[in-house]
């Protein structure tokens, strides 16, 4: 019995040594070696991927244009936004954070970008912000942000 014990001991840590090397040998392996044991990186966005035109209005058309372009709402006004984006990847994503002058934010949402072929193109997306009660009288800002990176703002006013 105690020739049994020690031949499964030496078997034992023969077999943790191997372990111990298979592991060391990977440390020292190239970048890519690591990358293909790890999570996949997130896709990035296509690299000339833009925001061409952003717009805001009193109403948007049938491709989510702006029909009537202003800076200026009344307190009961439903506010839109069109951003026209370029070279989007499919799955981009396409955020709105609508704040009032003492930077609180009054809204923020996200949609993704439908661009029109499957490798990427041009899209124009619509946002809108509206409310129940009278928007308070002041200054207004909506930016936006593809794949988390900001893009652009428009400034606009609400008044009596």
């Amino acid at each position: 019995m105690n020739r049994l014990s020690t031949l499964r001991g030496a078997a034992a840590a023969l077999a943790l040594v191997a372990a111990m090397t298979a592991c060391k040998k990977n440390e020292g392996g190239n970048a890519a070696d690591s990358a293909t044991m790890g999570a996949a990186p997130a896709a990035a966005p296509a690299a000339n991927a833009s925001v061409s035109n952003i717009d805001i209005g009193k109403g948007v058309t049938a491709d989510n244009k702006i029909a009537n372009s202003t800076t200026n709402f009344g307190v009961r006004d439903t506010i839109y936004a069109s951003v026209t984006t370029e070279n989007a990847a499919p799955g981009s994503t396409l955020s709105a954070k609508w704040t009032f002058q003492d930077g609180q934010v009054v809204d923020s949402t996200s949609q993704a970008v439908a661009p029109a072929g499957a490798s990427g193109g041009n899209s124009v997306t619509e946002f809108h912000i509206s409310k129940a009660s009278p928007w308070p009288a002041g200054d207004y800002k909506v930016e936006f942000f593809l794949d988390g990176a900001s893009v652009g703002s428009k400034d606009f006013k609400v008044g009596k």
